[in-house]
């Protein structure tokens, strides 16, 4: 019974060292880390101290404060880039915060899944067209064609020069391209079609900062409607 008993009480002991320890080490060093297997160790370098142990003891001591300092600070683990994404209508722009790159993926119509980074700037000038009613999708493509295609506006100037030659035929443009840039839907009216037309084109006239060649667009989608009435 008493060895028994010798047994439970040296138990009992050393665990409360091993408390007294750790609660010591946290008040000590707030930073450190909340390691029992660290604590332990101290608590045997410190019982290894009654019988004179004194290098095993030094040894346990110093593993167990190896075990209790937190990591490296110098050495963190590196997380992945953070992103950020913008979501409209039609479309949803991804911004690389370490790179700065900027690209985006088509929602609706016919290029629905599409980067656009993979569009020339043809396609992104024809996509700009597209989409003059939904504001947030339009400052979101600029924006992209900014950092893209720093040159585009001037690109846009040179198409519209090549309108003012030769007009738009109607006949490349179809009637669901028409209603998209006007932003309208099939069966709009004489009246809408006009209306639409005027909205858009107030906005987007070059004498107000637009572009001629969406202004050339515009205008055609509304011939190519009204000539249909």
């Amino acid at each position: 019974m008493q060895p028994l008993l010798a047994i439970f009480s040296g138990a009992a002991a050393f665990a409360t060292t091993v408390w007294i320890v750790a609660r010591v080490v946290r008040l000590v060093f707030p930073a450190a880390s909340s390691n029992l297997l660290g604590a332990g160790l101290i608590s045997v370098a410190i019982w290894l101290l009654l019988f004179r142990l004194f290098g095993l003891s030094l040894f346990l001591f110093v593993l167990g404060a190896v075990a209790l300092v937190p990591g490296n600070p110098a050495n963190p683990r590196k997380a992945p880039p953070p992103k950020s994404r913008v979501r409209s209508t039609n479309l949803e722009m991804t911004l690389d915060h370490e790179s700065g790159y900027i690209d985006g993926r088509i929602l609706c119509g016919p290029r629905h899944g599409q980067l656009l980074s993979d569009l020339s700037l043809s396609e992104l000038l024809r996509l700009l067209a597209e989409i003059q009613t939904d504001e947030q999708s339009l400052k979101l493509l600029e924006t992209y064609l900014n950092q893209a295609h720093p040159e585009w506006r001037d690109h846009a100037d040179q198409s519209a020069d090549a309108h003012e030659t030769r007009p738009p035929d109607l006949n490349e443009m179809s009637r669901e391209d028409a209603y998209r840039i006007l932003g309208l839907e099939p069966g709009s009216t004489e009246g809408e079609i006009r209306e639409a037309y005027r909205r858009l084109i107030k906005r987007l006239h070059p004498d107000s900062g637009g572009s001629a060649v969406l202004t050339a667009q515009i205008t055609a989608a509304r011939n190519r409607l009204i000539e249909d009435k």
